[in-house]
């Protein structure tokens, strides 16, 4: 009686063949998230910049439906997709506020041209950059208490202002008409470069660059799993752990 039992709970365990098949291709299915996951894990360059566009290519490039697609590996792809689409706001709406992830994505010379938003997006974006480099040089044009008076005499003689009323917009402009650069580029070193050429942009893109794409390389200083797994990677500073966390945690303040 009881080897019967076990026969029938066997039987009901036993993968068919068509299950495997299904397995295999759920495996396939789920490696651009796999390899996702490891791009966006990463401590060196992977600030969230990258979110977006490489969700965007996964969607184009691994998600899209077959004319060989079973029903499953088509609900299992749409289903993907929509989750996707809602848990990061892919689909804008007029209701949608810009978030960190556009400005930072704007600011990165691997993204700048926006390919992967729509087009109505891309100037909400452009626009809302702007109005924050608007902002940044009129708070910078305000009188300093602290300003010595032969500074301000000078300056007066001079007809100097802190900035010309046409430098923002200047430097904006050079840098929609830059090269967008490839994927596999360093943003920060295109940034070094440049920093004399557009530094009031450079400030903003230094703030936004340096949020990271996901908070896993300071949650395994606090994880034991994490450090038995990675005892042989080195530890981060706690000054570095301290900023990645007040910077990920803090990132919707930035909006």
């Amino acid at each position: 009686m009881k080897l019967n039992q076990h026969s029938n709970i066997c039987r009901k365990l036993e993968i068919t063949e068509n299950q495997w098949c299904l397995i295999e291709t759920l495996i396939c299915l789920l490696k651009p998230f796999y390899v996702l996951t490891t791009v966006l894990c990463k401590e060196n360059h992977s600030p969230v910049s990258m979110v977006r566009p490489l969700l965007y290519k996964v969607i184009e490039n691994h998600l899209k439906s077959r004319d060989d697609d079973n029903i499953i590996i088509k609900d299992f792809r749409k289903t993907v997709v929509n989750e996707l689409t809602k848990r990061f706001n892919l689909q804008f709406e007029i209701t949608n506020i810009i978030s960190v992830s556009h400005i930072s994505s704007f600011l990165d010379p691997r993204y700048k041209d926006l390919e992967h938003e729509p087009i109505h997006v891309r100037e909400e974006i452009r626009n809302h950059v702007k109005n924050v480099l608007n902002n940044i040089v009129v708070h910078q044009q305000q009188p300093q208490q602290h300003t010595s008076i032969g500074n301000s005499d000078l300056k007066f003689l001079y007809c100097h202002d802190s900035l010309p009323e046409n430098e923002i917009s200047d430097q904006f402009q050079g840098f929609l008409a830059e090269t967008q650069l490839r994927f596999d580029f360093d943003p920060f070193e295109w940034w070094k470069t440049r920093e004399h050429k557009y530094p009031v942009i450079a400030k903003l893109a230094l703030k936004y660059l340096t949020i990271p794409a996901t908070s896993v390389s300071s949650e395994r200083c606090f994880s034991t799993a994490g450090n038995i797994v990675t005892s042989k990677r080195s530890c981060l500073l706690s000054e570095n752990v301290n900023m990645l966390i007040f910077l990920y945690q803090n990132r919707k303040l930035l909006e």
